[in-house]
């Protein structure tokens, strides 16, 4: 789906693209390069590597129990990591955003694979400063007025229909909003099937 007003459109991590529609992890991280990023989250240096995503999606398939592990790549938008979790916890924990959000800013939105209920976090040098509860996307929760009307404004551009046949809903009751845009559209990011079809920095990590 397209946002008729910023021009986004999910198609990256949906089948054609990460192929993510059943839960994710994904964080995003200011002025940031991707093996920084993948430092400070963790990754062992020694497993990472540049390839397809599908390579590295394969990969995990090797492993035992493969269940217990899942991919986390950084891909790179201009100055700014896009680490991408397709079975993992690490963006939503303070454990690894404290680390990766020091000295800039990092917003993690993770789909539950269970519930598919929606989350957006917004992390400064390791402390939150705004929630978005997919459930309830204009109460946002922040002490920063200009980030709340910044982020409700984002969430009213990313509110669509819960059919995408239907008309556009007129108020947050009658459609959903994909935090995955509110959150691009925060940091300007407009990611395609394309930019995401190069090869990654990336590796299988452990997730329980």
């Amino acid at each position: 789906m397209i946002s008729k007003s910023a021009g986004y459109s999910s198609d990256w991590v949906s089948e054609t693209g990460l192929d993510l529609e059943i839960g994710y992890c994904i964080t995003m991280v200011r002025d940031v390069d991707p093996r920084e990023a993948l430092d400070r989250f963790g990754v062992n240096d020694e497993t990472i590597r540049t390839a397809p995503w599908s390579e590295l999606v394969a990969q995990v398939s090797t492993l035992e129990p493969p269940e217990h592990h899942g991919v986390t790549a950084a891909f790179a938008f201009g100055g700014h990591t896009v680490l991408v979790e397709d079975f993992g916890y690490r963006g939503r924990s303070a454990e690894w955003t404290e680390p990766l959000s020091q000295g800039t800013e990092a917003v993690n939105v993770y789909l539950s694979p269970s519930s598919l209920k929606l989350e957006l976090t917004i992390i400064r040098d390791g402390q939150q400063v705004a929630f978005i509860d997919g459930d309830a996307p204009d109460d946002v929760d922040t002490d920063d007025p200009k980030l709340a009307e910044s982020l409700a404004r984002f969430a009213r551009a990313a509110l669509a229909p819960w059919d995408e046949n239907d008309e556009p809903p007129e108020s947050f009751e009658d459609g959903w909003v994909d935090l995955l845009q509110v959150a691009c559209d925060y940091l300007g990011l407009r990611p395609t099937v394309s930019d995401i079809s190069r090869p990654v920095l990336g590796a299988p990590v452990r997730v329980r």
